[in-house]
């Protein structure tokens, strides 16, 4: 009897052991997916002059090639700030920042339907880039949870457009 009760006990602590072990999973940092780290995050007292400042200097972007650049720049941004957020965990602005990322994915694309098919290309390279990116960033919520939803909302957003613009 005794033995068949220490089984029994080794066998419970296993078991035990094993459901306490969850898999955990870290944000990284926007360098470590070769993305520039932003300084400057929403929320921050600052971001308002940032965006302002971006929205003047699209204006003065005249040629398309020159205009195409500036909206890379501004995706890659706006996915450099979602990683931040997620990293330092900032709640309250991860969703305007997922909604920014969708909006500046929309805009490039939407801006390249009637470009070259080598844009297009570059740009359906560009969200295979950036959706691994969001997946892990979507890692770090617990599935179904509303920043779950938001992250995998932009990898969906990034899938449309691919489609769009094959």
């Amino acid at each position: 009897m005794t033995f068949f009760k220490l089984r029994l006990l080794a066998a419970f602590s296993v078991f035990a052991l094993f459901l306490s072990i969850t898999p955990t999973v870290f944000a990284q940092s926007p360098e470590s997916f070769g993305l520039t780290p932003q300084k400057t995050l929403p929320g921050s007292s600052g971001y308002l002059f940032k965006r302002v400042k971006e929205k003047v200097t699209k204006v003065f972007k005249f040629s398309k090639n020159s205009k195409y650049q500036f909206q890379k720049g501004l995706l890659e941004r706006r996915v450099s700030e979602y990683v931040s957020l997620v990293e330092k965990n900032e709640q309250s602005q991860i969703s305007d920042a997922s909604q920014r990322l969708a909006f500046e994915a929309g805009i490039l694309a939407e801006s390249s339907v009637e470009e070259s098919k080598e844009k297009k290309t570059e740009i359906i390279s560009l969200f295979e880039k950036y959706k691994p990116i969001l997946g892990k960033m979507r890692d770090n919520f617990p599935a179904n949870t509303p920043f779950w939803l938001l992250s995998q909302q932009d990898i969906d957003t990034m899938n449309i457009l691919t489609e769009k613009l094959k």
